[in-house]
């Protein structure tokens, strides 16, 4: 693993994180004040506004554990675990959005 590109790596991260951020306030918010929604779903998007910044800095902080124990370059696929969550975050705001249609 090359420091160079670890170093970029969790860069982008970190920088992910804060898009990431305001990808689920918007998003989340938006659909909150347009919508009734059980508390439980509600909680999931509150949940959703830690979780998938909380993803990019897990995931550059295991990439840089393992660049420190050097590992593999393997191990940047690790990067891909933010991309990950969002994927579940975006189909979860879609199964809500779908949800909402029908109820009005």
């Amino acid at each position: 693993m090359s420091i160079g590109w670890t170093v970029l790596g969790t860069l982008g991260q970190l920088m992910l994180a804060h898009v990431l951020f305001m990808l689920v306030a918007f998003s989340a918010g938006g659909l909150a004040n347009g919508g009734q929604f059980r508390r439980v779903q509600m909680k999931i998007l509150d949940l959703s506004l830690f979780a998938l910044p909380g993803s990019c800095v897990l995931s550059a902080a295991i990439v840089l554990y393992l660049h420190w124990r050097g590992g593999s370059a393997l191990s940047y696929g690790w990067y891909g675990l933010p991309l990950a969550a969002t994927a579940l975050y975006l189909t979860y705001l879609h199964l809500l959005i779908r949800q909402s249609r029908r109820g009005q």
